[in-house]
């Protein structure tokens, strides 16, 4: 559980960085991938990405339930979101690190995103208990095919999740 939640913090600090440069540079919102690609701003992705809806299959009853947990969670993400923008030592924070990243400070990127962890955590927090949600709607196959995306997609960015998705409490007190 402990490798989750450090696995979730590091992508979320490394979504904040790339959203944060992208803002600086001017460059478009998203990157090339859309939202979450190259250069895109990952916190403000979909709470399920498309392709990944269209690969569970949900019946029109769980399609409903989904939208609407999926607009809960986008209406609260967007407040944080805007909250944070406002925040200067948030602001202070990102541009320390970008300081850092520019000096190839390795260390100081470390000591830095670790300061801005807390302020990540209630966008963490919302996401898995969004997700937990949605989870609850599945049927077993279908919680298999959520697992099996959530594992690809911690090999892109950090460990996989525990066996069991990101609801199990199940995990050894050492993990």
């Amino acid at each position: 559980m402990k490798r989750l939640t450090i696995a979730l913090a590091v992508v979320a600090l490394l979504a904040a960085d790339a959203a944060r440069a992208a803002d600086e540079t001017n460059r478009p919102a998203y990157g090339p991938g859309g939202p979450g690609g190259p250069g895109g701003p990952r916190f403000e992705m979909p709470l399920i990405p498309p392709r990944l809806m269209a690969d569970l299959a949900l019946t029109a009853d769980q399609k409903t339930n989904v939208d609407a947990i999926a607009a809960d969670f986008a209406q609260q993400r967007d407040k944080i979101l805007a909250d944070q923008k406002t925040n200067p030592t948030i602001t202070k924070l990102r541009d320390e690190i970008k300081a850092a990243r520019e000096a190839r400070d390795r260390e100081k990127m470390r000591e830095l995103r670790a300061q801005l962890m807390p302020y990540e955590k209630p966008l963490l927090d919302l996401r898995r208990a969004s997700m937990d949600k949605v989870r609850a709607l599945l049927t077993d196959a279908q919680k298999k095919t959520l697992d099996n995306a959530r594992e690809r997609f911690g090999h892109r960015w950090g460990p996989p999740p525990p066996s069991g998705g990101p609801g199990n409490t199940d995990t050894p007190s050492g993990d």
